[in-house]
């Protein structure tokens, strides 16, 4: 999607201001690639040498509970470097596994791989659309992030288009990312003939998703790493969570959560039941 590199490394160096930070622009078709073409993709991305830390906002469900056929090679080529890949859950509020996020889950990988949902606003809850399960080792902010966006030297107008819909999709109660903000356009339900609102962009904006929760953990990793002069990304990935005092509540189970030192958190509004 058009920005959503830049609205990544933007959270990243925001988490991690010291930290040298590469996009690679590999899905390029509106996100869209081929499980086949997946794993040569990461490879280009590392063609000039193994970073400390792969921060990936990508990734699909295949109904398997044993990894992507197309990223074997990759995965196995990443276990044998000392690069930390830290990836995203997924947003369809589902407990099937997510890939390469659930290699997080097997054995060989548990050091390898760090997979992240999201919460909430609050901080304190899992976001509606996060994926879930005891193979999300970690959770942080990824409702209304604020961040850099593709954008021009000056102000321009901009039509906001946005999925709106009466309640939430996944069943929760709470005024999510479902409802709001309460901008139509093409996307929305009844967008056939709305018009999408146009507002003056100035280049920074909201974003939701597991996507930009992950560049918050990925960003704290860094961060540990330069603060305690830790040069091995999965040791220091294995020394924030053993420290780590923070937790929240993910549909009934309590887990891992991390939270910026910068980041703060906003009313959740409770939408009354039959509303």
């Amino acid at each position: 999607y058009v920005g959503h590199g830049t609205f990544i490394a933007g959270v990243l160096a925001a988490v991690a201001p010291n930290t040298d930070i590469t996009v690679r622009s590999t899905l390029n078709d509106a996100g869209a690639i081929l499980e086949s073409e997946l794993g040569e993709k990461l490879f280009e991305a590392v063609a000039d040498g193994w970073p400390d830390l792969i921060s990936l906002s990508a990734g699909t469900s295949n109904g398997r509970s044993d990894g992507l056929l197309g990223m074997d090679a990759f995965m196995r080529e990443l276990r044998a470097h000392g690069t930390l890949l830290v990836a995203a859950a997924g947003n369809n509020a589902s407990a099937s596994p997510f890939w390469p996020a659930a290699y997080a889950d097997l054995p060989e990988y548990q050091d390898v791989v760090l997979s992240v949902g999201a919460l909430r606003g609050d901080g304190e809850f899992g976001a509606c659309f996060s994926n879930h399960g005891s193979w999300v080792k970690v959770y942080a902010p990824g409702e209304r992030l604020t961040s850099a966006l593709t954008g021009f030297d000056a102000p321009v107008p901009y039509l906001y288009q946005h999925s709106t819909y009466e309640a939430c999709r996944f069943g929760f109660t709470y005024v999510c990312t479902c409802q709001s903000p309460s901008h139509v356009g093409v996307l929305s339900e009844d967008g056939t003939t709305a018009k999408p609102d146009q507002v003056m962009f100035e280049g920074y904006a909201h974003w939701s998703g597991t996507s930009f929760a992950t560049p918050v953990v990925a960003g704290l990793v860094a961060a540990h790493m330069t603060a305690n002069k830790e040069t091995d990304p999965r040791a220091a990935r294995q020394q924030l969570l053993a420290t780590n005092t923070q937790f929240a509540e993910v549909r009934g189970a309590h887990v891992p959560a991390l939270r910026p030192a910068g980041w703060r958190p906003v009313p959740v509004v409770q939408r009354p039941v039959g509303a």
